[in-house]
Formats: C-alpha cells, sequence, structure tokens
C-alpha cells in the first residue's frame, strides 16, 4: 500500500466516527461524547486536506518550486495544529457552561456502546497511519497519525465519564472530563503548530541528526581534511543537507569529484529521503 493513500482510509474513519458519535451525542446529550464527535469532525477536514496536500507536495520541483512543494505539508501541519487549538477553545466554552449551568447526560448505556466502537476505529486507524508517516517521512501524515492517537485518549476519558455518570450519578463527570479532553487536545495543537512552524523557517535538522552526518564525513579521513557550513532543513518530508569539504590541495581533480560524490552518497544512505549539496575546498 502507497503511505500517500492512507488519508482516504483515515477520512472514511473519521466520517464514519463523526456520524456515530455525533447520533450518540443527540441521544444521550453527553457533552464528554459531544467533544468526541467534535474531535472526529475537525480529524474528518483535516484527513481531507492531507490527501490533497499530499498529492500536490509528491508533485516534481518545477520553475516556480524549485525545491519541489514540500511546504505545503507543513503548512497543513500548522493549519492542524491551529484548527486543534480552536476546538480546544470551543470545548473549555462548552465545559464551563454545562457546569454551571448543570443538566446530565441520558442513555449512557448507548453512548458507551458507541464510544466502545470508536476506540477500537481509532486504534486501527491511528497504526495505520504512524507506519505510512514513517515510511514516508511526511510531516502531514505525522499530524495525522498523533490526531488519531489523541483520539483515542479522548475516547476513552468520554467513555469514562459516562461509566461514572451511569454507576455514581455524579453528572460533573461528564463537562470535567471535556475539560480535560480540551486542555489534551490543546496541548497536541500547540505543539503540532510550533513544530511545522520551526519547519516552515528553515529551522535545521536535530542535533542527533547533525552528530550522523558528521560521523559519516569522518570516516572518510585522511582522504579528506574535515568538512565547514554545515547548513541543513525540512521542507515535507524531505531534509535539505549542504556542506563543504575540506579535500587536500594535492587531489587531482578527478579524485576530489570521486570522493564527493561518495561522501554525498554514503550521506544519503544514512539519511533517507535527503538530497545533499557538497562543495569541494582545496586545502
Amino acid at each position: 500500500m502507497d503511505p500517500r493513500q492512507t488519508p482516504l482510509i483515515a477520512v472514511a474513519a473519521a466520517a464514519f466516527l463523526v456520524a456515530l458519535k455525533g447520533a450518540g451525542a443527540w441521544m444521550t446529550g453527553s457533552l464528554a461524547l459531544g467533544s468526541a464527535a467534535l474531535d472526529s469532525a475537525v480529524d474528518l477536514f483535516i484527513s481531507g486536506a492531507n490527501f490533497l496536500v499530499l498529492r500536490g507536495s509528491a508533485r516534481p520541483p518545477d520553475q516556480n518550486h524549485a525545491y519541489g512543494h514540500g511546504k505545503f505539508e507543513n503548512l497543513a501541519a500548522l493549519g492542524q495544529g491551529l484548527f486543534l487549538v480552536a476546538a480546544a477553545a470551543g470545548l473549555v466554552w462548552t465545559g464551563v457552561r454545562r457546569l454551571i449551568q448543570g443538566g446530565r447526560p441520558e442513555q449512557t448505556g448507548w453512548g458507551i456502546a458507541v464510544l466502545a466502537v470508536s476506540l477500537v476505529v481509532s486504534f486501527g486507524v491511528a497504526r495505520t497511519l504512524q507506519w505510512a508517516a514513517g515510511q514516508s517521512g511526511s510531516p502531514a501524515l505525522k499530524a495525522d497519525s498523533l490526531h488519531y492517537a489523541t483520539d483515542i485518549w479522548v475516547n476513552g476519558a468520554a467513555l469514562l465519564a459516562l461509566f461514572v455518570v451511569r454507576f455514581t450519578g455524579w453528572a460533573a463527570a461528564d463537562p470535567l472530563v471535556a475539560l480535560v479532553v480540551a486542555a489534551w487536545v490543546f496541548r497536541s495543537g500547540a505543539s503540532l503548530a510550533l513544530e511545522a512552524a520551526g519547519d516552515l523557517s528553515d529551522r535545521g535538522l536535530p542535533e542527533e541528526d547533525l552528530r550522523r552526518i558528521e560521523s559519516v564525513v569522518d570516516a572518510f579521513v585522511p582522504e579528506i581534511r574535515g568538512m565547514h557550513d554545515l547548513k541543513t532543513r525540512r521542507s515535507g518530508g524531505q531534509r535539505f543537507i549542504e556542506l563543504h569539504l575540506e579535500i587536500p590541495r594535492a587531489t587531482s581533480f578527478q579524485d576530489a569529484h570521486d570522493l564527493t560524490v561518495r561522501v554525498l552518497r554514503a550521506i544519503e544512505r544514512e539519511m533517507p529521503r535527503s538530497k545533499v549539496f557538497v562543495h569541494s575546498d582545496p586545502v
């Protein structure tokens, strides 16, 4: 299966969950179940957008996008994070209002059944998207997998709230759980938005990746003297790496070229989904 086709699975699952949870929230009046339905509605929109974005980002470079279209994925991840933050704010507002006004869910047995099914579906979709993100390195797929992993906790918390209301009669458990879910969704959305913003601003690769690049270059000593001006960034699922190799001045032009290619290929093997640019400097 092509990892970039997995958003279609997420779209179908999200549409099913929106319908299921929406019907359950309407029948029970549960705010926790309603918050879970809202979260799935956001997932439906995001997964649909991801499918379109991933198709666009996979296009090869053109005259106006010489480095490809990978940034579309980072923009999608930023939008997803902001949507999650907005959804969390709405949950807080509704939860506080329910605490003040009172009220309790009805037909909690139906709500418990709905959430049990939702847990199973969310788990399966989260694992599929996590696999696809690992295969492709796509930040958009990583973001989608995070949403469905979050759904597992959202559904579990809502399920716990209905159990508490059903067996203890404590109605406040429903809006309180909705507020906890809101805090979780806000944290996930803010983290996702900040990571996407960092990639859009051409933040360098993590320190661990830089050490891996340095270790590859060090393996070619003493054929080379070292390197300098290492620059890195991400665009979608692809890394861009630039560096200057320090090659002994006595090395012939042909040998210097061959050595540069060997170093470049070694870095690409160590760092999959990377585009490496190497400049050779005689020293």
